[in-house]
């Protein structure tokens, strides 16, 4: 039996019977967790397997195997990841990851995923519980074939910033509902997005930006509203009224 053909739930009982409790090379294999140097010992790994431990979905359970990841940055401290590969079919969109106090991420726990694309990760948390409730929200979610609307409107945020000459891969971060950020390096720092499904939507102080339409969405950057209200230069100017000068 090789690592790859052991399901999320059959690893789960091999870990609960004790079976990885072993230094022995073929027991890491088995494990997954061959990459660390001390696994039995590491903390990180200790709290990946609890994640690992914690998912009950059946569609993850069985469709899924588990492998556990040293990530070794050539700046900042390592840290790990457990990785979820689809055992049949395509991965690309069905993979994910969980990364644990990674330095490139804002929260303790972070998600990335083949459907949210490479770069910055689809969800992010402080708790392994929250963690453990939004991927199985998104098992569902996958096993059903359901496009969450945060994927449509990362899409339009891309083309947006395409567009604009602004897209930096894999800058682009979910900000709460509807919410994104990118990395802007006209000015050197990250810029707020916003996606709404009308234009009635836009407020006020927004309205005389560019906003962009992208397959029945509207993108715009509040920042650059900001800007325009700050700074009278940019404002646009009312058009000159026609008629003989009085």
């Amino acid at each position: 039996m090789t690592q790859d053909t052991i399901s999320v739930r059959r690893w789960q009982e091999l870990y609960r019977a004790g079976t990885f409790a072993s230094d022995d090379e073929d027991v890491r294999n088995l494990a997954g967790w061959s990459d660390f140097y001390e696994p039995l010992t590491d903390r990180r790994v200790q709290s990946l397997v609890k994640l690992a431990m914690g998912v009950t979905h059946p569609f993850i359970l069985d469709s899924y195997s588990v492998y556990f990841v040293e990530h070794r940055p050539g700046e900042g401290p390592r840290f790990g990841s457990v990785c979820f590969f689809p055992i049949t079919g395509r991965w690309d969109k069905s993979f994910f990851s969980v990364e644990l106090d990674s330095p490139f991420n804002r929260g303790k726990w972070g998600l990335h995923t083949g459907r949210y694309g490479e770069g910055a990760p689809e969800y992010e948390c402080g708790h392994i519980r929250r963690m453990l409730r939004y991927i199985h929200t998104m098992a569902h979610e996958v096993e059903h074939d359901i496009k969450p609307a945060f994927i449509a409107e990362k899409e339009a945020v891309e083309q947006f910033l395409f567009e604009a000459n602004r897209l930096v891969r894999g800058s682009v971060r979910r900000e709460g509902e509807h919410g994104y950020s990118f990395w802007d390096e006209r000015s050197n720092s990250r810029k707020a997005l916003l996606v709404v499904r009308s234009l009635s939507d836009i407020p006020p102080e927004a309205q005389a930006i560019r906003s962009r339409e992208i397959d029945g969405l509207y993108v715009y950057c509040l920042e650059d509203a900001e800007i325009l209200l700050s700074d009278p230069l940019q404002q646009p100017r009312k058009p000159a009224r026609k008629g003989v000068e009085r």
